[in-house]
């Protein structure tokens, strides 16, 4: 399982960069059938980097190794073909993996905001100005209730949306990459501004994050999960078309997405017993893909 794994080597110094939402559950051989991604992304990239090496069983059971652990092999990169590959190419029974050394200084903020267009705007300034943080996550008012009704953290339920942002690396960079998002989001309509002040509340800060999708079962018992990407500069005018498309179609939807690098995934919410509801669902699920392809998004 993906968080066993950076558990083990924690102490030992290091960790296992991709850290999907599901990392809690998910196995490593699902992360390359995947190439999954995860929060931290936007600085690390996905699974596909942190892949060595993989042992695969082939359609007519010859056994193979593609990639290897000393440099770069010559030729085609069999490797990155297979990684993403769904199962469809083989059976993985091994992988080599590439672990990342723990960065000396972690700095968390929450932010919060009257709208989501608001958060969205200064995810788009942030990586505008220079700064690549490890990691930016966007949640709505509905998800963050449901979040801090589970982890009891201090998510503000009051808040339009919040930003979830952090940078590590030395000291004193961290220190001044922390200082210049706070100053960017005031300026983009942040109404408070808060740094994590432990590493257990950082911790919690993220659990409550990547359990969100869990959370929204106080809200509804049944969700049709989108994931699309588009541009950084779409990202607020596309979220507003997911909500208008929801209150066209009748239904409750709620947001939240690696906003760092333009991954949303809307939520749409429904009572699966009730008549005709996934007609509808079905039919809004298909224009949120519709505008995430008119923003020049792509299906991720």
């Amino acid at each position: 399982v993906n968080l066993d794994l950076t558990k083990h080597l924690t102490p030992l110094g290091y960790h296992f960069a991709p850290d999907p939402s599901s990392q809690q559950v998910c196995t490593i051989g699902g992360s390359v059938g995947n190439n999954s991604g995860g929060p931290h992304c936007l600085a690390y990239g996905v699974t596909n980097a942190h892949i060595l090496a993989i042992e695969v069983v082939l359609a007519d059971s010859e056994i193979v190794t593609l990639g290897g652990l000393d440099a770069e092999p010559s030729g085609y990169d069999l490797r990155g073909v297979f990684i993403g590959g769904e199962g469809m190419l083989g059976i993985t029974t091994k992988v080599a993996v590439r672990i990342t050394p723990n960065p000396p200084s972690v700095r968390t903020l929450l932010l919060s905001f009257d709208t989501p267009r608001d958060a969205a705007a200064t995810v788009s300034a942030v990586i505008a100005a220079g700064i690549v943080p490890a990691a930016m996550e966007v949640m709505d008012q509905g998800i963050t209730i449901a979040v801090e009704n589970y982890v009891n953290v201090g998510y503000p339920r009051d808040a339009g949306a919040v930003l979830l942002a952090e940078v590590d690396g030395l000291p004193d960079g961290v220190d001044i990459d922390a200082q210049r998002i706070s100053d960017i989001g005031r300026q983009h309509g942040a109404t408070d501004v808060r740094q994590a002040a432990s590493d257990e509340e950082r911790m919690l800060l993220w659990k409550g994050r990547k359990t969100a999708f869990g959370a929204v079962a106080q809200i509804a018992p049944n969700y049709y999960l989108h994931d699309t990407v588009v541009p950084r500069s779409k990202l607020a005018d596309t979220l507003e078309e997911v909500y208008r498309i929801a209150d066209e179609h009748d239904l409750a939807v709620v947001n939240v997405f690696h906003a760092g690098d333009g991954n949303l995934h809307p939520l749409l919410l429904f009572n699966g017993q009730e008549p005709g509801i996934y007609d509808r669902v079905h039919a809004a699920g298909a224009k949120i893909v519709e505008a995430s392809l008119a923003a020049g998004g792509v299906l991720s």
